[in-house]
């Protein structure tokens, strides 16, 4: 299974997290499921094979309500188990399908489905804890030491870029549909705090599929345009921090470069 399978799979509406335990080995949570910490991580994976030793052999699957999301439950043969959050978005028909085809890349080329696991998990947690100093995000807020706003003129094009990377990785925890929502609900927050100074804003399209797209006439931000477009940003993340409390660490990994 390839690191982009993976990744294709999370980006479905609804699909939250994913985690692959094994019954001996070093278990591996991904998106939502690193929101537990190591205790509650141990406790799960111990409680999800006694569960499995009381089912009937060839069990297909099982779920249960964990927290706000619905977990389903995949053995994979005797050793690992595949685990799945949903969200209600979830649109059944094409997660069955999605989820069928990772299973059986999974079961097809164990080993390489593992490293895959192994490889993005990794890569989460060194994000959610950074060596280097200057890190653009934090768990709370942005630190004063490293503004994200400069005083030289920067291309829009840059931002925009950066936008969506921040949509992608929304997308894979709430969906499309909330985050687009929740980039308009915080424009016009923007906006009635500060007024004409944010009415560019506006040049800024919202598509359904989570894209923006910037429609205005200006190629460079300036200091002051740099500042609304970073207000705009921190709004929409304390409208998915409402949702989701260690957002901004969740998505760490994204280099955005505002």
């Amino acid at each position: 299974m390839e690191k982009e399978t993976l990744e294709s799979f999370l980006s479905i509406r609804g699909v939250m997290g994913v985690a692959l335990l094994s019954r001996t080995g070093r278990p591996f949570f991904y998106r939502s499921f690193q929101n537990l910490d190591s205790r509650q991580q141990q406790a799960l994976t111990e409680g999800l094979f006694q569960v499995l030793q009381t089912m009937p052999p060839g069990l297909d699957y099982f779920d249960f309500q964990f927290a706000e999301q619905r977990v389903f439950v995949y053995p994979l043969g005797p050793e690992w188990v595949l685990l799945v959050a949903v969200n209600d978005e979830v649109v059944m028909p094409v997660y069955t399908l999605a989820v069928n085809r990772l299973r059986a890349e999974l079961q097809q080329d164990a080993s390489k489905g593992l490293a895959t696991f192994r490889l993005l998990t990794n890569q989460a947690e060194a994000a959610r804890n950074p060596t280097q100093p200057n890190a653009t995000l934090t768990g709370g807020q942005p630190k004063a030491t490293q503004p994200m706003a400069t005083a030289s003129p920067r291309k829009v094009e840059v931002f925009v870029q950066s936008l969506n990377h921040i949509c992608q990785m929304a997308s894979g925890y709430l969906g499309k549909a909330v985050i687009v929502n929740y980039w308009k609900a915080a424009r016009q927050e923007v906006l009635e705090q500060q007024g004409s100074l944010a009415e560019w804003l506006n040049e800024f399209e919202i598509e359904r599929s989570g894209q923006i797209h910037y429609k205005g006439l200006l190629k460079e931000l300036d200091e002051s345009q740099q500042k609304v477009l970073r207000d705009w940003v921190l709004a929409f993340f304390h409208r998915c921090e409402a949702v989701i409390r260690d957002f901004r660490n969740l998505i760490k990994s994204a280099e955005w470069r505002l």
